[in-house]
């Protein structure tokens, strides 16, 4: 076998290899989560958040962190659900009390619906000494979309204070939708 021989077979061993391979990891990059998390819009001021959680911002990292992986595996567990883009708004009160709201476009299928809240009201939270942690995650499942809007308002928030001025504030909101 002649040098350029041997570099042609060198060269269709390296690219015939690497063509797949790119294919694969391409497909792979490009596979759509069943869960995306683009951000967490706080609803409260940093300050009040900082008082209430115990362990501050290392403990609400944390419990971010599990709270979405235990999302990512419920969606997992739904394929059927189309794509959508919104909110899951999460409080969170002293002795591992949680509550959460939706505010996804298009709506979230009832069966997807009811799986996302159990697994958020039911994963361990941080630690809250008084009051209530009130956030959101702006997510998209089944898509890679992030939902247009920058802050959420669920339907129970709205209709809770249809008609109401001024607009009270969240923690207010949260006891009216979710009482005590």
């Amino acid at each position: 076998m002649t040098q350029k021989q041997r570099r042609s077979s060198r060269n269709f061993l390296i690219y015939g290899l690497a063509a797949p391979l790119a294919l694969t990891v391409s497909a792979t990059a490009h596979a759509v989560q069943p869960l995306v998390q683009h951000d967490v819009v706080l609803l409260q001021k940093g300050e009040i958040i900082e008082q209430r959680v115990e362990g501050g911002a290392d403990a609400m990292a944390a419990y971010l962190k599990t709270l979405g992986e235990a999302e990512t595996a419920t969606m997992q567990a739904h394929p059927t659900q189309i794509p959508s883009a919104g909110f899951i708004v999460v409080a969170v009160r002293p002795g591992n009390q949680t509550h959460t709201w939706f505010d996804f476009k298009p709506a979230l299928a009832d069966a997807t619906m009811a799986a996302l809240r159990r697994t958020v009201e039911t994963t361990p939270t941080m630690p809250v000494n008084s009051g209530e942690i009130v956030f959101a995650l702006r997510v998209s499942v089944w898509s890679d979309k992030p939902p247009a809007a920058y802050a959420p308002a669920p339907q129970e928030w709205k209709d809770a204070t249809q008609g109401m001025k001024p607009k009270p504030d969240v923690d207010t909101l949260v006891d009216m939708v979710w009482p005590r």
